[in-house]
């Protein structure tokens, strides 16, 4: 018997149903299952209790199964992150990128994934820390506590890219950057990002980084708009650390992920590096990286 968590969003009824569909399904098969539902900045489960994301522990589970787009993946990915457990990414969105079951296809995937017949994907992430004033404007926060020889103390898990932002419109941020501790570039920009291989394909390509497969491990520095400075990105090894430090005058926000975490004051320092374990989905192995890049592009040009 296993253990299943499923997060459906609301906003699309299809997943609802088939999240209820397939909660059914797999008691039916002997297996325990808890359906749950995101309201806001909450979850719901299926007595209509409200439960606060920070008090939800995946813990015991055997696998989540996120039912939604990439963003409902990504609220997931935290708790099951802390969970050290695997996510089967089943995709109702537009872009999906990070989502490689279909909807159709995912009894199939749940027979082969009792049966160990799944195919384990690991997936680099970054851990994001930061030394100086940070104001909190996320009412969901889902800073994480490292265990021992991880990052220590409070930190942010990004799969896709953190991203230092201006917060004044019509005026650039100054931003300076450092490798492993060396002084590098400072910039004065909308923004810098650092991203990893999967992420490549995110806010990093449309800043106009490069494409990473991602299976690769390493960490990408991408300017956003930046004003009288090299604007190309830097590839980086997996072991090495970024830090962005936001500079005198204006403030900065702090973006993981496409979400919002807080305000950064000047002179705090962001610090970016790989993760002490990855982030593990379950998939079929269906397209290559590929395929995938080529619909998810395609898909992006017709928004």
């Amino acid at each position: 018997m296993s253990s299943v968590v499923i997060l459906a969003h609301p906003a699309r009824p299809e997943a609802t149903q088939l999240a209820e569909q397939t909660a059914a399904w797999l008691r039916g098969e002997g297996h325990h299952c808890r359906l749950l539902v995101i309201a806001g900045p909450e979850l719901v489960n299926e007595d209509g209790h409200i439960i606060e994301m920070g008090a939800l522990d995946l813990r015991g589970a055997d696998l989540a199964i996120s039912l939604g787009g990439d963003g409902t993946f990504l609220r997931l990915m935290n708790l099951a992150y802390a969970a050290d457990i695997p996510i089967v990414g089943v995709n109702f969105g537009r872009l999906g990128y990070l989502l490689e079951v279909d909807p159709k296809e995912l009894e199939t995937a749940l027979r082969l994934a009792f049966d160990g017949g799944l195919r384990l994907v690991a997936r680099m992430a970054i851990a994001v820390s930061v030394d100086g004033s940070l104001q909190i404007t996320d009412p969901t926060d889902r800073s994480l506590q490292a265990p021992g020889g991880g990052p220590q103390g409070r930190w942010w898990l990004a799969l896709n890219e953190m991203v230092a932002e201006k917060t004044v419109p019509g005026h650039m941020v100054r931003l300076a950057t450092a490798i492993d501790g060396e002084e590098f570039l400072t910039y004065a920009a909308d923004g810098v990002l650092v991203a990893t291989p999967t992420g490549s394909t995110a806010y990093n390509l449309s800043a106009g980084g490069p494409v990473l497969a991602p299976e690769l491990e390493g960490l990408i520095l991408t300017p956003v708009a930046p004003h009288l400075s090299i604007d190309r990105s830097v590839v980086l090894g997996p072991e090495q650390t970024v830090t962005v430090t936001v500079l005198e005058e204006r403030p900065a926000v702090l973006v993981i992920d496409g979400r919002e975490v807080g305000r950064l004051s000047p002179g705090a320092a962001i610090s970016c590096q790989r993760a002490h374990r990855p982030v593990q989905f379950l998939t079929l192995g269906g397209r290559g990286f590929a395929g995938r890049l080529r619909s998810t592009l395609m898909l992006d040009r017709e928004r």
